[in-house]
C-alpha cells in the first residue's frame, strides 16, 4: 500500500459566513441532497480512512465509525449522511486512489515464474485470514448495493489497474519476455480475479491450485 498525507484544506467560506462555531457545525450536519457541500470535510474522512488501515495499520474490524469521524473532525451522522456503512467509506477511498487493495509484496529475482508463485503463496497467507476476508466480503457487499458506490468513480477508476503486478507484467513485456499483445492489466485481472472470488466465496485454495493458476496465465503469454 502507498503512503497518504492528509490535505487539509479550510470550510467553505460560504457555509460559515455570519455563523459561529457550533452552528457552522449545525450547518455541516444539516440533511444535504447530492454530493456534500464541503469538499474539504468529505475529503477529511476518505484520507483518514486511508491513512488508519494504510500508514497506521489498524485493523478493519477496529475500524469505527466514530473513530473516522473523530479523527477527520466531523460529526458521525455527517458521515452517515454520505455513507451507508464503515465498508462504503474504505470503498470510496479506494475507487477514488487515497489507498490501494494490494495482495503480497512481489518479489523480484528476475525470474518471473518463480517471483509469481511466491507472491502467490505469500498472498495466501496475508489475505486468507478472518479479519481480512471480512473486509473483503464487506467491501464487496458495499459494491453491489445499489447507491453505495459512485457510479462516476467507478466509471473512471484506476483501481484495478495501478498496481504492482500491473507495473511488474508491463515491465516484463517491454523487455520481450512476454508476447506483445499482453494486456497487462488483463493478465494481472486473470491472476487476481479468482483469488477475489475464493475469498468471498469458498475461502482459501490449495497451493497446487494456486500455482496452477500461475501457470496457466503465465504460459499463455510467454514468447
Amino acid at each position: 500500500m502507498t503512503d497518504h498525507s492528509i490535505e487539509t484544506r479550510d470550510p467553505d467560506p460560504a457555509a460559515c459566513a455570519g455563523s459561529s462555531a457550533p452552528d457552522a457545525v449545525d450547518a455541516e450536519q444539516a440533511p444535504r441532497r447530492g454530493r456534500p457541500r464541503s469538499v474539504a470535510s468529505h475529503q477529511a474522512v476518505l484520507t483518514t480512512v486511508a491513512r488508519l488501515l494504510d500508514v497506521e495499520q489498524v485493523g478493519y474490524d477496529s475500524l469505527t465509525i466514530e473513530r473516522i469521524a473523530a479523527e477527520a473532525g466531523v460529526g458521525k451522522q455527517t458521515i452517515y449522511r454520505w455513507w451507508s456503512s464503515k465498508a462504503a467509506v474504505v470503498l470510496e477511498a479506494l475507487l477514488a486512489g487515497h489507498m490501494r487493495m494490494e495482495f503480497a509484496p512481489l518479489p523480484d529475482t528476475g525470474d518471473l515464474r518463480t517471483d509469481l508463485h511466491q507472491w502467490m503463496d505469500d498472498t495466501l497467507e496475508l489475505v486468507f485470514t478472518e479479519e481480512a476476508v471480512g473486509m473483503a466480503r464487506s467491501i464487496m457487499q458495499a459494491l453491489v448495493t445499489p447507491g453505495a458506490a459512485d457510479e462516476e468513480l467507478l466509471a473512471t477508476t484506476r483501481f484495478w489497474e495501478d498496481t504492482p503486478l500491473v507495473e511488474r507484467i508491463a515491465a516484463e513485456r517491454a523487455a520481450g519476455r512476454l508476447r506483445e499483445e499482453t494486456v497487462p492489466e488483463a493478465m494481472s485481472a486473470a491472476l487476481t480475479d479468482p483469488l477475489l472470488l475464493r475469498i468471498v466465496s469458498t475461502g482459501r485454495p490449495g497451493d497446487s491450485w494456486a500455482h496452477s493458476l500461475v501457470d496457466t496465465v503465465l504460459d499463455s503469454m510467454l514468447r
